[in-house]
């Protein structure tokens, strides 16, 4: 298999994942170290439930970004209402703000099949079978703010806004201090929650979600 040394995490998880994930096996597509094959879907009390044929392409990034996810049994429509990029034909997992929490500390090819891509694909299901996603977040900025007005708990767009700020300070408050959202309420009673998960992110990180949500620092 034809690889670049960037992508050295990548492959040396390839075979943890395929004795795992024993419908998967290994390819590589013009240098980049992959996986495909089959993947079935089981519930909670071991029934069969669905199966696809996806590919995962590594990343640059990986373990600190996503792996390129792409659906090749056709049961997927290949457009951005079903949460697939019409522009390559990658499965949209998460939201950009989410993926970049869930990589933090960096991921593992298993742990990105089970918790990332098993939820997506019987979430595909659940459409095909129902009309709808359970419990949809829309593609693209939107689904972004929609992310954000759950960690805030909130639909007021100031409070996230200046919330987003205050995190990306960096500087984060005593249990005692009132909460930074302006509420009145103590801050370890209202959004510690949320300012301990948005703290992980990075400058940069923020600087990117300002930037395409059109927030100035």
């Amino acid at each position: 298999m034809l690889a670049s040394n960037d992508y050295k995490d990548f492959i040396d998880q390839i075979s943890d994942a395929c004795s795992t994930n024993p419908g998967l096996t290994t390819f590589s597509k013009d240098g980049v170290p992959g996986l495909r094959g089959t993947i079935e879907l089981y519930d909670d009390h071991h029934a069969f439930v669905d199966s696809y044929s996806i590919a995962i392409l590594a990343t640059d990034g990986f373990p600190r970004d996503f792996p390129l996810v792409f659906e090749t049994g056709n049961k997927i429509p290949k457009n951005y209402d079903w949460h697939v990029y019409e522009t390559d034909g990658h499965c949209c997992i998460k939201t950009i703000p989410e993926e970049m929490l869930a990589c933090k500390k960096g991921i593992t090819l298993n742990s990105f099949i089970e918790t990332e891509i098993k939820p997506y694909l019987f979430n595909q299901t659940f459409r095909r079978v129902n009309g709808y996603f359970y419990q949809e977040r829309s593609h693209g900025l939107t689904g972004w703010i929609e992310y954000f007005k759950e960690v805030f708990k909130t639909a007021n767009p100031k409070t996230i806004v200046d919330g987003l700020k205050f995190v990306s300070k960096n500087e984060k408050p005593n249990r005692s201090a009132l909460c930074f959202c302006g509420s009145g309420i103590k801050y370890r009673k209202c959004h510690r929650e949320a300012y301990e998960n948005l703290s992980k992110l990075s400058p940069s990180d923020f600087d990117l979600i300002f930037s395409a949500i059109g927030i100035k620092p």
